[in-house]
């Protein structure tokens, strides 16, 4: 038969190949049939080898498998294949003796004899404990894998060459950077072109500095904070990196493991918390200037929150749709570079728009910007609720001054007044000029004492009780004593009094005649045509807090150049609590004013009295009449 050629050739040899410790087998070619094995390959198989086995029965005869656990087909068996003809170098295969798996590389190829016969040969090398240590390694390594791949921080390694050779799932999503073999091509510095990069404090971020180039330098680096800003969306994240050396057995660095902390949310919610703080400190502590607290809602939301920030408000007519949604609603309007918030106070007032360019709004901006929304209302409210009573207060001061001074015959008159700090409060000081006819002046400057609407109405009640007295008493002294019994007599002043100086100019006779009388008030002063000042009345009591005041009148003549100042102590106390004005120091200001008018007589006094304040402490009032030269 035609396997005897084959067989006889196997016989020939058998001694020798017994004693070979390699595993071997003699297959026949063409039809794979095994005709021989050798001791080391009946060791391996786990007791002795069936021979004889036709190609279709060796699956379920031997039992071999892939690397997958797949079993092979007969065509795909090592020795089938050898037979017919391939050439086999190391193929892996598992096989399943009866003393467990073996993994064995095979190899195999059909040699020719002397006399023109042919054998296949096929050499096993047991591989099982090799194969073993590999798998264990690399179900490891899979299993790190897989553990480093759900850990929420990036982590990254780093060869000595500063290349990536590894880069877990988290580092992608966050970071962009490419795990597996798209790594063998990813540059750092390529990478990096795509940010805006600084360090904590806004410093460019120095590439020699990262933690795991000073770890592969064999250094001990600290965490660094890296700010990064998409270039092309503009979005700004925050990381903290921190890396640590792998060493060699002798020492040496073989890899750098960094781990990169996202703190975007962190760091977000700290500015945040800093923006809204400094918005708190501007809003609450600037100006309550209307217009200045507006200005300060848009300069603290750009750029801090937006790109650009429009400003509306409830009263305002062809409010844009989404504006007056957000009035009617109460709540912000998102879309994702554009969100309207409502300034609110109690109520809805307005609205912020804010515009970004190039990134777009998220959840956390629209906190933040609802938040500003809040403070920004309750200061432009209060800008708008102090604006509206310091405007009430001017309009009542102004009700209880003249609106315009009289023309004097033969005479020029100027005064001035300045309500202290911000004038929201109505203040006690006024004057007046009037006459009682033929050629009888009368110059009057009062002080009521406090402030608000009580001092308002015993401040209107002084000044007409002052002009309906003149004209029924000509004596200045006579006149302050209708007003006290007036105050009295009212049993509504609430304790509030007042102090007034009243000069009655007699311009009918030559030279004009000057008499004066002073309720508790400071003395005027009397600038002569020579220059040389002196007080004028006598000192009076307080009117409205006793029935019978002590008041003179004084009287001395007037000629032409002489100037009549009459003031509320407001000026004399301007710079309080520092230095204060006495009758001298006040004589030495009018001495050294201008000359040439009451008006620049007053201007004078009072800059000289307020040096680089901006308002006094307390309302000041100063009028002055100058006889023509």
């Amino acid at each position: 038969m035609s396997l005897e050629p084959a067989l006889s050739a196997a016989l020939d040899v058998e001694p020798i190949l017994d004693v070979l410790p390699v595993p071997l087998l003699l297959v026949e070619p063409g039809t794979a049939r095994m005709l021989y094995a050798n001791e080391a390959a009946h060791r391996l198989a786990g007791g002795t080898l069936t021979l004889g086995v036709p190609a279709e029965e060796y699956p379920r005869t031997y039992r071999l498998y892939d690397a997958s656990g797949r079993a092979l087909e007969p065509d795909e068996m090592p020795a089938v294949r050898a037979a017919r003809g391939e050439v086999l170098h190391n193929v892996q295969v598992d096989w399943e003796t009866p003393r467990g798996i073996c993994t064995v590389l095979v190899s195999g190829s059909t040699i020719s004899l002397d006399g023109g016969r042919q054998v296949t040969l096929v050499t096993f090398e047991d591989v099982t404990e090799l194969e073993g240590e590999r798998r264990r390694s690399s179900l490891l390594a899979d299993e790190l894998r897989v553990m480093l791949d759900n850990v929420a921080d990036a982590i990254t390694v780093q060869s000595p060459d500063h290349k990536l050779i590894y880069a877990n799932e988290a580092a992608a999503r966050h970071y962009g950077i490419p795990g597996g073999t798209e790594l063998s091509a990813f540059d750092a510095s390529v990478y990096l072109r795509r940010f805006e990069a600084t360090d904590e404090l806004g410093r460019p971020l120095d590439l020699a500095r990262l933690p795991g180039r000073l770890a592969l330098a064999g250094l001990d680096p600290e965490p660094v904070v890296i700010r990064s800003r998409d270039l092309e969306t503009g979005e700004i994240k925050w990381a903290r990196v921190k890396a640590t050396a792998v060493h060699d057995p002798d020492g040496g660095v073989r890899l750098a493991i960094n781990v990169i902390e996202d703190i975007t949310s962190l760091k977000r919610s700290e500015e945040a918390q800093r923006f809204l703080a400094e918005a708190s400190r501007r809003l609450s502590g600037s100006s309550l200037d209307y217009e200045r607290t507006l200005a300060a809602v848009t300069e603290l939301a750009v750029p801090s929150l937006a790109d650009a920030c429009a400003v509306h408000f409830v009263e305002e007519e062809a409010l844009p749709s989404e504006v007056a949604e957000v009035i009617r609603t109460g709540a912000a309007w998102l879309e994702p570079s554009r969100v309207i918030v409502p300034m609110t106070s109690g109520r809805v007032i307005g609205t912020l728009t804010l515009t970004l360019r190039g990134r777009v709004f998220d959840s956390a901006d629209v906190l933040v910007a609802e938040d500003f929304g809040l403070r920004a209302g309750a200061a432009v409210e209060n800008a708008r609720l102090y604006r509206a009573a310091s405007l009430i207060a001017r309009t009542l001061q102004t009700s209880l001054l003249p609106p315009v001074l009289p023309d004097v015959p033969g005479a020029a008159v100027a005064a001035a007044f300045h309500p202290a700090g911000e004038g929201l409060e109505v203040g006690g000081d006024f004057y007046d000029v009037f006459t009682t006819g033929d050629g009888q002046w009368y110059l009057v400057m009062g002080d009521v004492s406090g402030k608000g609407a009580q001092a308002a109405a015993v401040t209107a009640l002084a000044r007409y009780t002052l002009r309906t007295a003149a004209a029924r008493r000509r004596s200045p002294a006579a006149i302050l004593r209708w007003v006290g019994e007036a105050m009295l007599d009212q049993g509504a002043t609430g304790g509030h009094y007042c102090t007034i100086a009243c000069a009655l100019v007699d311009l009918s006779r030559s030279p004009a005649r000057l008499t004066v009388s002073c309720g508790g008030h400071p003395l005027p002063a009397l600038r002569r045509a020579d220059g040389t000042v002196e007080p004028v009345g006598a000192p009076g009591t307080l009117l409205g807090l006793l029935p019978d005041p002590e008041l003179q009148d004084r009287s001395t003549d007037l000629r032409p150049g002489d100037t009549l100042v009459l003031y509320t102590d407001g000026l004399t106390e301007a710079r309080a609590p520092g230095p204060t004005w006495g009758f001298e120091e006040l004589a030495a200001a009018v001495r050294v004013a201008p000359m040439d008018g009451p008006e620049s007589l007053v201007t004078s006094l009072v800059a000289s009295a307020l040096g680089d304040r901006a308002a006094p402490r307390d309302d000041l009032a100063v009028l002055a009449l100058k006889l023509d030269a």
